[in-house]
């Protein structure tokens, strides 16, 4: 993962290892602009954009979820330097013009003023920098089945669904309309040819079958060589499981620590390189 050029302002957590599910792997928590009620300000490195700086985010932890807030540390910083009472908000287009969160928030105002066109090219803006992020990739199926744009519909569908719910989701309007395509002869994508058999419905009950078709999917990835969805699923599936029961986690035969080694080694074999936060300190980086 590359660091930012003004890694020095912040006081990122050099020893920060991935131990749980939430935050998701690819996240490094810095000091500056918490403000001490648990959640905070982070370094993000989206999936498959490893080798590119990284943007900045901030937790929710009570809901579990992740705001990409600003498109770079230098955007943060900036928003930082002016903050009153040293509260850093979302920031507005204006103020970060290739922010994913605000990108998102313009995209619904869009939507509301009828302007559907307007609307998709900020969520493809959004997506070409966080590619998981759910709550945008929910807004863009809905916008491109509105559109007659049905292939892109597909995609953005099952990216949809493999992404994790901690940006956002859950996706069930798309895994509706997609269970109802039909799936073309010789369909490689896992989660496609499975739709069907998810509810994305989870807790309250001893037994789900979604997590076997996810876990295949995820195996199927890996035979296709696409590390990148198989490190998506991955981690929108460790976010799930650990929100289970210990005893259902147990049926399953999930082990957080496991699974989370598991998906570090995934990660190694990236286009762009490992998300393991401890290959980032060393040399003239440290």
């Amino acid at each position: 993962m590359q660091l930012p050029a003004s890694l020095a302002h912040i006081s990122a957590e050099q020893d920060w290892q991935h131990t749980t599910a939430y935050p998701p792997l690819g996240f490094i928590p810095f000091a500056e602009g918490a403000l001490g009620n648990g959640d905070t300000f982070g370094l993000y490195w989206p999936i498959g954009r490893e080798a590119s700086e990284p943007i900045v985010v901030e937790t929710w932890h009570d809901e579990w979820r992740i705001q990409p807030h600003f498109s770079s540390l230098a955007a943060f910083l900036q928003a930082h330097a002016t903050a009153e009472d040293e509260y850093v908000g979302t920031p507005s287009l204006a103020d970060d013009p290739a922010s994913p969160r605000a990108a998102f928030l313009e995209a619904k105002e869009q939507i509301a003023q009828r302007k559907p066109e307007a609307a998709i090219a900020l969520l493809e803006a959004a997506l070409a920098i966080v590619p998981e992020y759910t709550d945008a990739l929910v807004l863009l199926h809905g916008q491109y089945v509105r559109a007659g744009r049905i292939d892109d519909a597909v995609r953005v569908a099952i990216q949809a669904i493999i992404s994790p719910p901690s940006f956002g989701g859950p996706p069930l309007k798309a895994l509706q309309w997609l269970r109802a395509q039909p799936v073309p002869d010789g369909e490689i994508d896992p989660i496609w040819r499975a739709c069907e058999q998810l509810s994305f419905h989870f807790g309250g009950s001893k037994e789900n079958a979604d997590y076997p078709v996810l876990m295949t999917a995820i195996a199927s990835y890996l035979a296709q060589d696409n590390h990148v969805g198989a490190s998506t699923l991955m981690q929108t599936y460790a976010e799930l499981m650990s929100a289970e029961t210990v005893s259902f986690q147990e049926r399953y035969g999930f082990d957080a620590s496991a699974f989370i080694g598991r998906q570090i080694a995934v990660s190694a074999m990236l286009p762009q390189g490992s998300r393991d936060p401890a290959t980032l300190w060393s040399g003239d980086l440290a």
